[in-house]
């Protein structure tokens, strides 16, 4: 269960004027305050990589070690894609038992920015949300850096860079119309098997995403399980191997898809 704000405090004058004999002895105004909640049902992301003893024992260059990073980083891509779009990394199919409405692609708003005024088209999308929520920042493909920097630009009247020391397309952050951007692929959603949706810029009000975590990420490693290949069982201890096992149970809701709004470039999202 996550608590949701339904009635914010109002404040109003006290009295009928501005001097002391219209506000002192008045009786200030009363208002109130409203609290909801809502409820999700969490899943459990999970991956199993075996090697050999030897290996692990070995470590050559860290890479044993390295495996362990890279099943950290395995969870954080599968939570991405999950909340952004509904989907599991491994076989890139959609996640089962969620709710569709708490996935921020299928919000309704959607701007195409191909053909067009690039900016424009992202100030018509910043009108979309503001209409009724705050909007607060921007997820974008890395893939889009490039154009959107070429967009933002300022050129002299030769057309020259006027400021070419101010362009990073280093940063995994920075800053898009005022507002901060953080890139990263999960916005298009192509991490695994999972495939391209077209989305490249997802902006909105961020504080209507809530997630929480109903245990810490857990890391195991055994040398003695027997792991199913398929429908074939397979001994780490008969074999001569270590499993590595990683895993997290999540949740997330958002307060309304339609804080967010998605902007494509000439491919429709899926």
């Amino acid at each position: 269960m996550i608590p949701v704000n339904t009635k914010r405090p109002e404040v109003g004058q006290v009295g009928v004027g501005t001097s002391n004999e219209d506000r002192e002895g008045y009786a200030k105004p009363m208002t109130g305050v409203g609290w909801g909640s809502r409820s999700f049902s969490p899943i459990k992301l999970a991956s199993i990589t075996t090697v050999s003893e030897e290996f692990a024992r070995e470590n050559a260059n860290g890479l044993y070690t390295q495996i362990q990073s890279d099943l950290a980083y395995a969870i954080g891509r599968g939570i991405d894609l999950a909340v952004f779009h509904g989907r599991q990394p491994l076989d890139g199919g959609l996640l089962q038992g969620i709710d569709t409405a708490n996935v921020i692609a299928n919000t309704t708003n959607e701007v195409d920015l191909a053909g067009g005024n690039m900016i424009e088209g992202l100030l018509e999308g910043y009108d979309l949300v503001a209409e009724s929520h705050e909007f607060d920042g921007w997820a974008v493909d890395p893939r889009f850096r490039g154009q959107l920097a070429r967009a933002q630009v300022a050129r002299d009247v030769n057309g020259n860079v006027a400021n070419p020391s101010g362009l990073n397309l280093a940063s995994n952050s920075g800053d898009l119309l005022g507002f901060p951007a953080q890139y990263g692929r999960a916005v298009g959603g192509d991490l695994g098997a999972a495939t391209d949706s077209g989305i490249r810029v997802i902006g909105g009000d961020f504080s209507q995403l809530r997630y929480g975590y109903a245990d810490q990420v857990r890391v195991k490693v055994s040398d003695t399980a027997t792991l199913m290949d398929g429908s074939t069982p397979v001994s780490m201890w008969q074999t001569n191997q270590i499993a590595i096992l990683i895993e997290v149970t999540f949740g997330w809701v958002l307060g309304e898809t339609d804080a967010f709004v998605k902007f494509t470039n000439g491919t429709a999202a899926s």
